[in-house]
């Protein structure tokens, strides 16, 4: 099997990774609907404007939250903040439930060092390739009768 640093996935092109077609929809539609809602109570002058910020950022989140793969990197930018997991530091991968699942990559400089990737997004054929290729922690949970 290859390693990461032998694969060729995203070695010579920065790759990104955005919202799967149905979480657009979803937003787009919720969105709609909560900027309609705003107009209607427009009399609410208060509640207007907690609705219409309510329907910009369910309109904005499929354009800004990404997934971004280079030479170097995987950068995961959400809303309001953006986190980056070196390459060369990934050790392992892990699926976990927060709210909904979660892609966990693990550093190895620090036991702390982790990028999680929830399963908003549309990856390719080498996206699955590249991480299947890590040891994956959630399969290594031994089973606990307790």
């Amino acid at each position: 099997m290859e390693s990461m640093n032998d694969s060729s996935f995203a070695t010579t092109e920065v790759k990104v990774y955005r919202f799967s077609l149905v979480y657009r929809i979803y937003h787009f539609a919720v969105g709609a609907v909560f900027l309609v809602s705003a107009v209607l109570s427009h009399s609410f002058f208060l509640m207007a404007v907690l609705i219409v910020l309510f329907s910009a950022f369910m309109i904005a989140r499929p354009f800004l939250m990404s997934v971004t793969v280079d030479q170097f990197s995987v950068t995961f930018k959400s809303m309001f903040s953006e986190k980056s997991l070196q390459r060369s530091s990934i050790t392992a991968v892990e699926t976990i439930h927060l709210k909904g699942a979660t892609l966990r990559l693990r550093g190895n400089i620090d036991e702390k060092e982790k990028l999680d990737i929830p399963d908003l997004f549309i990856f390719d054929e080498d996206w699955d390739n590249w991480w299947s290729s890590y040891r994956d922690l959630s399969d290594d949970k031994p089973i606990s009768l307790f």
